[in-house]
């Protein structure tokens, strides 16, 4: 696996934003279909504002030339709330430079999140 992936997912696993971000290329974009495009510069503050608990599983990797594509379930529920509330799968791009993309699609989100953009 490319250290940068390997760095990326153990930052989302650990809660260890500055791993995560290490793994990260410059060009990194977070793309959540209910906040938009997020780049790596903003992405520490959208990292800090998730108050709830998450996680990634089921990872899936595929490498080839040098680039290298995964797949993965998560679950979200914010704070207070007993429930999975947010399920879904995010699919994340990787070459020698870092970790470019995730793209997370919802399966089930929180009623009181806004429409999709």
């Amino acid at each position: 696996m490319l250290d940068c992936l390997d760095k990326y997912m153990r930052g989302w696993a650990d809660d260890d934003l500055d791993m995560l971000l290490s793994g990260c290329a410059d060009d990194f974009v977070f793309d959540d279909p209910y906040d938009g495009r997020i780049t790596k510069a903003k992405f520490a503050d959208y990292y800090r504002g998730l108050d709830g608990e998450g996680e990634f599983t089921e990872w899936m990797t595929q490498e080839s030339d040098g680039r290298a594509t995964a797949l993965a379930w998560f679950h979200y529920k914010p704070k207070g709330e007993a429930e999975w509330t947010q399920e879904g799968s995010a699919l994340t791009k990787a070459d020698s430079e870092g970790v470019h993309s995730m793209r997370v699609a919802y399966y089930k989100h929180s009623p009181d999140l806004p429409p999709a953009r």
